[in-house]
């Protein structure tokens, strides 16, 4: 009779987890529109190339976190002392294709590469590895992801996927797995090769410390891509040469001779292919400490991590580990760009400002726009930012700037039109509020979402202040400063964009409320709405005498949901010969159109057809001409 094979439930339990995790993260923002999910957030690998990165060009990998950089040192933790857990319990790349193998297996299509084949395909997974951490460090951005088939599923295949590698990396892993036992762990997953280098410890640490003196000791020149490419080297030679490591890692699974009754249930359980029947000690390089063979061995004390029956020990090690990453990265603060332009003197005695709540620092791009304007300010001695919590500090000489100078030259004032003012009205009221926690341009996209879900309504403009000014114009019939005061501090803004739920959480105070009286509607037109004018068709060429004038009332022009149509609709008449000069003017009684054309070459009851045509023929820029739906009535 066949015997019953035990499961290892240590380790399905974490894959299950890992699994339902990820579902979580897909299944959430169907019900939660706020809620953006992100896949690489803790992934070691990207936290390993961002550790990379910072070392050797003092930034970080865009958008990467201490959180990756934590599991990054957490995953070489553990295979210094256990061996591969993240690829055995946690990757959902190796606990799909594994799957995949084992069908294929199931099926009898499922073959084991070795000799001079498998030798040589473990290369391609140290080029793959050599080009990854080159691309990443060089750029400071993830080249992991163009390609790597987990992020490019999960993520729907963003922008920042590369199609043709996705598809080849997916053709790898999916049939590539299905035919070949554990093709993508063994000879493609770059993952696997960097590990495996870490596996030779004294060969990695060796390299790392001789790199160390020549460059930080002996004062050569020596570019990061030569110690790379000696780790890389070093990888393909053990590896292919040995199959095996050494003293690490240290935890290694035994077999105990007397005891064993050759069953070879431990081979046939081992997803790596790893024969552990014949051999005292495993030393494969392919062995990640899953713990199959120990589940399965029916006699007791025989299959044993380094002598002892703890078949719970890789599972709690890597909960272990991780929960070290989490711990790590909760009291480290490790910055996404570090520049330093001050001398050495000066940064001995710089002040030091921090400020939160900066959105447009989301990446290695954006932090380093922010840190070269800051370079404009005098004064201003480096700047360090944090994409973890859109955060910058800044150093700064005292004596050259101030705090209040920095908030001021950091800030970025914004004027909003959200609605056209209602045309039986006259003057628009204004009022200045003061709002705590507003600060980022951002923000101000926030307030312009919940503006406009309040009629009356019309306008904003942000000033610096502590806190941050805000102009609000407004219809008095129609809104009250207590209304947008209430406006102002709702917890919660929700939009849509083509159709898609958006919300967003916003935590704005009102300091204060101050009446600033209101203006009459020639001044507020005039002062929130760009000018529309311009001359064409010769106008120079024509005096007073020979021109007549088109006067028509053009109160769609406030609208800012055509803020570019006044435009388009100049360039469409000027398709008229005759017509030599477009303005909108504002007047107390909403916009004006104004033409000047020359009566021998047109008239006005043309004009006003060619305005009221169904589509405007606009010239653009680069000599092509288009044509839009004409939303205008005269």
């Amino acid at each position: 009779m066949a015997r019953t094979r035990k499961k290892n439930y240590y380790r399905l339990t974490l894959q299950w987890i890992i699994v339902a995790l990820l579902a979580y993260m897909l299944v959430r923002p169907f019900v939660d529109r706020s809620y953006v999910a992100d896949f690489e957030a803790y992934c070691p690998f990207g936290g390993l190339q961002a550790l990379s990165s910072f070392l050797a060009n003092n930034s970080l990998a865009c958008s990467m976190t201490t959180t990756q950089i934590a599991m990054g040192l957490a995953l070489l933790a553990g295979i210094f002392l256990f061996s591969k857990l993240f690829c055995s319990y946690i990757c959902p790349i190796g606990t799909f294709t594994e799957w995949l193998s084992k069908q294929g297996k199931r099926l009898k299509m499922n073959i084991i590469i070795s000799g001079i084949a498998d030798r040589l395909l473990r290369l391609l997974k140290y080029a793959l590895l050599f080009i990854t951490f080159y691309f990443s460090v060089s750029s400071s951005e993830l080249f992991c992801k163009t390609f790597d088939p987990y992020y490019a599923i999960f993520s729907g295949f963003s922008s920042d996927v590369v199609i043709s590698y996705a598809v080849m990396a997916l053709l790898l892993a999916i049939p590539g797995s299905f035919f070949v036992r554990q093709f993508w762990c063994k000879y493609i997953c770059p993952l696997s090769a960097a590990s495996n280098i870490f596996s030779f410890g004294f060969v990695f640490l060796g390299i790392v410390a001789l790199y160390a003196v020549l460059t930080a000791g002996l004062g050569l020149s020596i570019g990061w891509i030569w110690l790379l490419g000696a780790l890389c080297l070093a990888g393909v030679i053990l590896e292919t040469t040995r199959l095996k490591f050494g003293i690490f890692p240290v935890v290694k699974v035994t077999r105990n001779a007397d005891t064993c009754t050759s069953c070879r249930l431990c081979d046939k359980a081992c997803p790596m292919a790893i024969k552990i029947s014949d051999i005292p000690k495993v030393q494969h390089i392919d062995c990640h400490l899953c713990g199959d063979c120990v589940t399965s061995c029916p006699e007791p004390e025989t299959l044993q991590f380094s002598n002892r029956k703890i078949n719970w020990l890789p599972a709690a090690a890597t909960v272990a580990l991780v929960a070290f990453g989490f711990a790590f990265a909760s009291v480290t603060d490790i910055p996404t760009i570090s520049e330093k332009w001050g001398s050495a003197e000066q940064m001995e005695t710089a002040a030091v400002y921090r400020q939160s709540g900066i959105k447009s620092v989301k990446c290695f791009g954006s932090s380093m726009s922010f840190a070269n304007h800051m370079r404009e300010l005098p004064g201003v001695l480096g700047v360090e930012a944090f994409v973890s919590d859109n955060s910058v500090k800044i150093y700064y000489d005292p004596a050259v700037t101030s705090e209040t100078a920095i908030k001021e030259f950091i800030f970025t004032p914004v004027s909003r039109v959200i609605a056209a003012p209602a045309q039986n009205i006259s003057r628009v009221a204004m009022a200045e509020f003061a709002v705590d926690k507003f600060f980022d341009p951002s923000d101000a996209g926030l307030l312009a979402i919940k503006a406009s879900q309040q009629p009356g309504i019309l306008a904003f403009e942000t000033m610096f202040g502590e806190p941050v000014h805000t102009l609000v114009y407004f219809d008095s019939t129609l809104v009250s400063t207590d209304e947008i005061s209430r406006i102002i501090e709702e917890k919660k803004v929700k939009w849509e964009v083509d159709g898609d739920p958006r919300e967003a959480i916003t935590g704005f105070k009102v300091a204060s409320v101050e009446p600033k009286g209101a203006l009459n509607m020639k001044d507020y037109l005039g002062k929130m709405y760009e000018p529309v004018v311009l001359t064409f068709n010769g106008f120079e060429n024509y005096d007073s005498t020979q021109t007549a004038d088109v006067l028509l009332p053009f109160s769609a022009a406030a609208d800012p949901l055509l803020a570019d149509m006044p435009w388009y609709l100049l360039s469409h008449i000027s398709n008229n010969r005759g017509v030599v000069k477009f303005e909108v003017i504002p007047s107390d009684a909403g916009f004006v159109l104004g033409l000047v054309y020359i009566p021998e070459m047109t008239g006005r009851d043309e004009i006003i057809r060619q305005l009221n045509e169904p589509e405007l023929k606009v010239h653009l820029s680069d000599g092509s001409s288009q044509t839009f739906k004409n939303p205008y009535k005269f």
